[in-house]
């Protein structure tokens, strides 16, 4: 009997929650029930649309879990819990959608053919969030497999990853399809202007928390998954070659700017003296090694602070690229091709190396650093950046950096490359480098040609910088 009252609770708040959506979407949130008076109903409204995605990705961590488990009679709360999660789920969209106190401004309501095509696509977006319900397995994501499970004096068996359906072209096509109902409405206010932006947020980012799960959950077999299988837009169905340095050579002129990708490393380069210069102090007479130096960005901007200055890079077309501007612009800057492996320089040649967008990209980072030891002379500098390796830093370089928005070339990255600081910091020490404080780096602004800004940050966890000074003998 408990395990019924549950379920008919469960099913009734989820259709109930589910049906206000649709009509209050459909209205652009213009005829929710709430009434709060000004400025209190901005408030309410902020309340009741954070709400939502807060408590929703709360319920999907550990803490969460044991949160639901006391909604529910202890002996049979563990079981509940799927059944616990739809309740909350439900009461929380039945509160947003109904509670919400309408501004009273209607900015756009479609009109004749507009219209009954705005309500095709509000459909095809629903029904499409039905199918990755389905997909998802409808006892799971409605709360049906808790409480009946209950009801049968049973333990609740949990259905496999999902990898059928939809869920072979996407990780994520519960929240791909919920995103779309947001933007395939009829009916357009400041309300459901900011409903659909919270919540397309939402939909982007709150999965990880799934995925965390799925991975402790399934192990190796999810992690196959997600390798093959992309995180929340549908891919052509290409094999994508990850770490891919053949764009490196293959890309023309690096400084006609011409690429987006281009620009965006150019853009990096005054960040990264931000942090490197105050550590150098005067670079001026500085033997000073690029490794990695693609087309010579970060190189001409030390040959510009007056140090002595050789680039290496293992790409033919970037060192010809690098060439080409330096001689235009009577540069005195030595080009080699080289790789980090196989410096051909003397050991102790050099007071500083300095190495950006390189490390994430080689196969042996301790026979690179090793080299970089060698030729570094001691009390001499290594500076450099990289990426953090981590689900976050995964998402925003590739998923979002190449998949989504294309900053980067697709298959720049490989993210099994990306190196965690301390494990960067423990190679270095084991070389003989003191390591010094790592900062973050990250996009900041808006350039006026609606690109990405860069600046200093606190946080490590996506980009960072570092420094580390050599005390031991190079030899």
């Amino acid at each position: 009997m408990v395990a019924v009252s549950y379920g008919l609770s469960c099913h009734v708040l989820f259709i109930v929650g589910v049906g206000s959506m649709i009509v209050a979407m459909f209205f652009g949130m213009s005829a929710c029930l709430g009434r709060m008076p000004a400025p209190w109903n901005l408030v309410s409204n902020a309340f009741l649309l954070l709400q939502f995605p807060v408590l929703h990705s709360l319920f999907l961590t550990p803490i969460g879990s044991q949160l639901l488990i006391r909604l529910a009679p202890a002996h049979i709360a563990s079981n509940l819990v799927t059944t616990s999660y739809a309740i909350v789920a439900s009461l929380q969209t039945l509160a947003l959608f109904t509670l919400w106190t309408p501004s009273g401004i209607i900015w756009w309501q479609a009109q004749g053919v507009f219209f009954w095509l705005l309500i095709a696509f509000y459909l095809a977006a629903w029904t499409l969030l039905g199918r990755a319900i389905w997909d998802a397995g409808l006892a799971l994501q409605t709360g049906f497999l808790g409480w009946w499970a209950v009801a049968k004096g049973l333990t609740p068996l949990f259905p496999p990853m999902p990898t059928t359906g939809l869920f072979r072209m996407i990780r994520q096509p519960i929240y791909l399809a919920f995103a779309l109902t947001l933007w395939t409405v009829p009916t357009w206010t400041p309300d459901q202007l900011a409903v659909a932006l919270t919540l397309t947020c939402y939909c982007v980012g709150g999965p990880l928390l799934k995925e965390k799960r799925f991975k402790r959950r399934f192990g190796e077999a999810f992690a196959a998954y997600s390798a093959k299988v992309p995180y929340f837009l549908p891919q052509p169905h290409e094999v994508i070659q990850r770490n891919n340095l053949a764009i490196y050579g293959s890309s023309g002129d690096w400084w006609n700017g011409e690429k987006r990708w281009h620009r965006a490393l150019r853009n990096l380069v005054p960040v990264r003296f931000e942090f490197f210069d105050p550590i150098v102090g005067d670079w001026t007479g500085k033997q000073v090694l690029d490794v990695g130096c693609g087309a010579g960005f970060m190189a001409e901007a030390l040959y510009n602070r007056g140090a002595e200055v050789v680039g290496v890079d293992p790409s033919e077309g970037a060192i010809i690229s690098a060439r080409r501007h330096s001689e235009a612009a009577n540069l005195d800057i030595a080009y080699f091709i080289a790789r980090g492996e196989a410096l051909p320089f003397d050991s102790g040649s050099f007071d500083i190396v300095v190495c950006v967008d390189v490390l994430e990209h080689v196969v042996d980072l301790s026979k690179v650093l090793s080299e970089i030891r060698r030729v570094t002379r001691p009390q001499g500098l290594f500076l450099f950046d990289t990426i953090n390796r981590n689900r976050l830093a995964s998402f925003v370089m590739i998923t979002i950096g190449e998949n989504l928005i294309r900053l980067l070339p697709r298959g720049t990255h490989e993210p099994k490359l990306f190196i965690r600081p301390k494990d960067l910091a423990l190679q270095l020490e084991r070389l003989g480098f003191v390591v010094g404080p790592m900062v973050g780096m990250g996009p900041s602004g808006i350039t006026w040609r609606l690109e990405f800004s860069f600046s200093l940050m606190r946080t490590i966890a996506i980009q960072y910088l570092g420094q580390a000074r050599l005390m031991l003998s190079n030899k």
